[in-house]
């Protein structure tokens, strides 16, 4: 039986923050209500569609999942235990580690309850026949409020997850310093106290040890709203300035990036005047979600004050070939991104030695930059390869491949050795699992694709793998295109990350721009101008 709550003695502040954690708990009740009942319904579809008909019921034996006759005396069929139908075998299932099957239907009705967590309510309906279903004491709480109270309570828009946030246990008690948290962070009155807590942030120099001591605040790697990443955001005209500052430890070879604040940033909903603003920064060309480093949210401001510190474990030396990317967005309705502006920093000729770079600066933020910028394209590294065409033997067979006469019976094979790569665009650890993905495009548009082992945290992989495209003559390689695509693994092999591309052959338009065309014929060309011969090449990959 859920107990009455009263809230008569808390502030009209506490209750609304209480009341807003009740509205968050209803919110994830309806998602996975949804969710359960798309469960069901899918169940149900599978019933109808192995469902026998009155015709079909009234003739001989049958399986009654996939209707196929049953013999008398071989190929009877088994009964199900679930359902007490005769099912035949390629209508079973398994369970895991066990000789005990289930029919198709009973099976995927195991799984929904599995999934939805009934199986745990027919337990309990059993041990406790006379209890059902009970109106929990927040449910309550909410229907009085909606009726009795004057405050206006919206469900708020969760912020970007952190790491802190990622790394809690579901278990943990929330405790009232855990419900008065987003109040404190959102009461104007308490903005300038942890400016007071965290010391004096001025625009003068700054010693190296202020970055590397102290507690570090924020969010460090951030796992998901990858939808920016992939362009599903809005824009919003580009104003304002931010300020940080940078610096790097040479010690624990950490870039510290500390997050000062913003002024005149553009509303993020126009119509509405608001604006929720966060920082975001990587470490140019990775992209990824591990190269991610996110502020918390400052509600309805468009002039906030971060005052957080973001880091990145980066070696020195690696340094020079990175750009610092610091962006700011605007966190809407439904975690919808919003687009405020960016400023982007070449590391290679940052002086990190120099107090005075280290010093807090306003930079105006700008438009997203394009990917390539002023038609130059961005090299990704460079990946050496050794490519050989091979023919029959004969030295007529090759004087005609070389003139260019060779007949389509003439057939070969195209070897290609993918040595190793180099500057590539590394995580933030300095490693990659890295792969590489061959595609020979032909000219009747077939395409023949290969892949690579995968080698893990190597920053410089030697792969040493080879290719081999057979069936292939001098004439189709002549009108052909080999394209080559390095990527990074995903933790969980779903979006790998692309680090590069590079393309051999004169067939459609070859990556890097007009140099990197008529360098990538001239190759092509040598390879296919000398069969039985290897040729060593590095491409630049882009």
């Amino acid at each position: 039986m859920a107990q009455e709550v009263n809230l008569n003695s808390l502030k009209e502040l506490e209750r609304e923050a209480i009341l807003q954690v009740l509205y968050r708990d209803r919110a994830v009740q309806n998602i996975e209500e949804q969710r359960t009942r798309k469960l069901k319904t899918q169940l149900q579809h599978l019933r109808w569609k192995w469902a026998k008909s009155a015709s079909q019921e009234s003739k001989e034996k049958s399986c009654a999942r996939c209707q196929r006759v049953l013999g008398l005396l071989l190929h009877r069929g088994a009964v199900c235990r679930g359902c007490s139908h005769r099912v035949c075998p390629g209508c079973r299932v398994f369970l895991r580690g066990t000789h005990v099957w289930k029919c198709t239907v009973c099976f995927e009705d195991r799984n929904v309850k599995i999934k939805t967590g009934e199986w745990f309510f027919e337990e309990r309906a059993k041990k406790f026949p006379t209890e059902g279903k009970q109106e929990t004491a927040g449910a309550k709480l909410l229907q009085s409020y909606q009726k009795l109270s004057k405050i206006s309570v919206v469900p708020p828009t969760p912020p970007p997850l952190s790491e802190s946030q990622c790394g809690r246990s579901p278990c943990r008690k929330i405790t009232t310093a855990d419900i008065l948290k987003p109040l404190k962070r959102e009461d104007p009155r308490c903005a300038t106290l942890p400016i007071a807590k965290r010391g004096h942030l001025s625009a003068s120099p700054m010693p190296s040890g202020s970055f590397s001591a102290g507690s570090r605040h924020g969010s460090l790697i951030s796992i998901n709203s990858t939808c920016t990443e992939m362009g599903n955001f809005d824009n919003a005209s580009v104003t304002g300035e931010i300020e940080f500052a940078i610096g790097y430890c040479f010690k624990t070879h950490s870039l510290e990036i500390c997050i000062k604040a913003c002024k005149n940033l553009a509303y993020g909903e126009e119509k509405k005047k608001k604006c929720n603003p966060y920082v975001k920064t990587y470490l140019l060309p990775d992209t990824s979600s591990r190269g991610k480093r996110k502020t918390g949210v400052q509600r309805n401001t468009v002039d906030p004050n971060f005052q957080e510190t973001l880091q990145y474990q980066v070696d020195p030396t690696r340094l020079g070939t990175r750009r610092l990317q610091v962006s700011v967005w605007h966190l809407g309705t439904l975690a919808r991104r919003v687009f405020l502006g960016e400023v982007i920093i070449p590391l290679a000729t940052w002086d990190f030695e120099d107090s005075a770079t280290r010093s807090f600066r306003w930079y105006p933020l700008r438009a997203k930059a394009e990917k390539c910028e002023d038609g130059v394209p961005q090299n990704n590294g460079e990946l050496a390869v050794r490519a050989k065409l091979v023919l029959p033997a004969g030295p007529r067979k090759l004087q005609e491949a070389q003139e260019g006469t060779d007949q389509p019976s003439l057939n070969g094979q195209l070897c290609l050795v993918v040595l190793g790569a180099k500057n590539l665009p590394v995580r933030s650890d300095g490693t990659l699992n890295s792969f590489v993905k061959s595609c020979l495009t032909l000219p009747d548009q077939q395409k023949l694709r290969l892949k690579s082992p995968v080698l893990k945290k190597q920053a410089c992989p030697q792969w040493k793998h080879s290719f081999v495209f057979s069936g292939v003559s001098t004439s189709q390689l002549r009108q052909s295109s080999l394209e080559l695509t390095v990527w990074d693994q995903a933790l969980f092999g779903v979006n790998d990350r692309l680090l590069g591309a590079a393309r051999l052959g004169s067939k459609g338009d070859v990556l890097g721009g007009v140099d990197a065309c008529s360098q990538s014929k001239l190759q092509w060309q040598k390879v296919l101008s000398s069969p039985n011969l290897w040729t060593d090449m590095t491409l630049v990959l882009h």
